[in-house]
């Protein structure tokens, strides 16, 4: 019983702890999302609503709306992916989108 209680308050005393107990929100997808974004930046292609989504995705969450949180953090994720690949082209296609003259 004394395992069982001190398992116990270790939880609450944790902050990840306390956020299962509390039926916190995972942000898992969010930072996925996130990371895409800044390396998207990193490439000089971000995407004008990437940054937006993110930060609409975080408030869902600590509102406790997960599958609103999740939907928007996809969004937000398949937006940056594919501004990476977008740039990944771009960086080995350049030259056909110059006209000739």
């Amino acid at each position: 019983m004394k395992k069982v209680l001190s398992l116990l308050s270790l939880l609450v005393l944790m902050p990840s702890g306390s956020m299962l107990l509390a039926g916190g929100c995972s942000s898992t997808l969010i930072d996925q999302a996130e990371a895409a974004r800044k390396e998207a930046a990193a490439l000089r292609n971000e995407w004008r609503d990437t940054a937006s989504l993110i930060a609409s995705a975080k408030e869902a969450c600590e509102q406790g709306q997960q599958a609103k949180a999740d939907e928007l953090a996809s969004r937000a994720l398949n937006e940056s992916q594919q501004a990476v690949a977008q740039a990944q082209f771009m960086e080995k296609n350049w030259e056909m989108m110059i006209p000739e003259h």
